[in-house]
């Protein structure tokens, strides 16, 4: 399925039960010079319009939370592929391009 233009440069870094968290810059109507920073979520194919996928944006304060919460449960669970993605994500939110 075709991902919504308003995603850029986005990639998959969790995935739970057909949930899926994405990272990338997001530019709403592509008004916005390329987007900002953004987490989003999107089950299989679903949010759609149009039939194009539209993965929602979580908000920031919620975002970190979500962050912190799978990189404690990938350290307690010793997942090293999980903190890497993560952590690539935390990475991501924190530098400056």
């Amino acid at each position: 399925m075709n991902m919504i233009s308003y995603w850029k440069g986005y990639e998959e870094i969790h995935t739970d039960d057909g949930m899926v968290l994405i990272i990338g810059w997001y530019d709403h109507k592509n008004q916005h010079n390329g987007g900002n920073k953004a987490l989003g979520v999107h089950w299989g194919d679903y949010p759609q319009s149009r039939g194009v996928l539209s993965p929602c944006v979580i908000p920031e304060a919620t975002r970190s939370a979500i962050l912190s919460g799978l990189l404690h449960q990938a350290v307690s669970s010793t997942n090293l592929q999980q903190v890497e993605s993560i952590t690539k994500a935390i990475s991501f939110f924190h530098s400056h391009t």
